[in-house]
């Protein structure tokens, strides 16, 4: 098996403990049972759903605190056609994936040349220099555009009251060759699954030593980049097959 380290960015929405016990967990389960079955959204819709309608990624470099900048984000519209005004707490989160042309004992040797995952949580608390740029360059076509901050409200019904906002990450990796967003908030649909690390000798803990893991229905948008480090960030990101999964 390739040797794989796993990395979680900081700057988060939702718990850092938490997206690293889940992933650390996933790929635990993923080692130790190979044929065990990742559990799959409904075929129907068995709970609430929000209609979401993201962008094409882009990017932007905006000055900050700490000079200019460069980040990766998409805009996205959310309306709530459920029959009942319901909270909108959107959790979304960048996975990339870094290939290595190391072989698997040299990656032992060389850690930093290993495959590699890392988990970038989108910025809420975004800076209002990055903010009002995005905002003034996409008015033209979102022009009630809400800070990531704002937009976790209550989602009244129709599309008289949809919400538009952005998810903002930082500056990807030029060795990543693809990355998938996914959009967690959108539905009610939930799954419950025992937590395969879980460890009786220690307390148990909703984020160091969960007993469960609590996998939602969400939407996940894979991408590929194209070209080599020195060119993928001039690439356009082709998106691949976007899709419900549970995570």
């Amino acid at each position: 098996m390739p040797h794989l380290r796993v990395s979680v960015g900081k700057r988060c929405m939702v718990s850092h403990s938490r997206i690293c016990t889940t992933l650390a967990c996933l790929l635990a389960v993923a080692v130790m049972v190979p044929a065990f079955a990742t559990p799959e959204p409904a075929p129907a819709p068995v709970s609430w759903e929000f209609q979401m309608k993201p962008t094409i990624p882009y990017r932007i470099t905006a000055s900050t605190r700490k000079g200019n900048q460069t980040y990766w984000y998409f805009l996205y519209k959310v309306v709530n056609n459920t029959g009942e005004d319901r909270p909108f707490h959107p959790e979304i989160v960048r996975v990339n994936q870094i290939m290595s042309e190391v072989p698997a004992d040299k990656a032992r040797e060389r850690p930093g040349d290993a495959s590699s995952i890392t988990v970038d949580p989108a910025i809420v608390g975004l800076e209002k220099s990055v903010f009002e740029a995005i905002k003034e360059r996409h008015k033209a076509t979102h022009p009630f555009l809400m800070h990531p901050v704002d937009a976790i409200t209550t989602l009244r019904q129709g599309g008289d009251n949809a919400i538009a906002s952005v998810a903002v990450f930082k500056e990807l990796d030029p060795r990543v060759a693809r990355f998938t967003y996914y959009f967690t908030g959108l539905s009610g649909e939930q799954i419950i699954r025992p937590n395969p690390l879980f460890d009786p000798q220690k307390p148990a803990d909703e984020e160091a030593n969960p007993r469960v893991f609590v996998l939602r229905k969400t939407w996940s948008m894979p991408y590929i980049l194209p070209g080599d480090a020195q060119t993928r960030r001039f690439a356009k990101p082709r998106l691949l097959q976007a899709e419900w999964v549970m995570r």
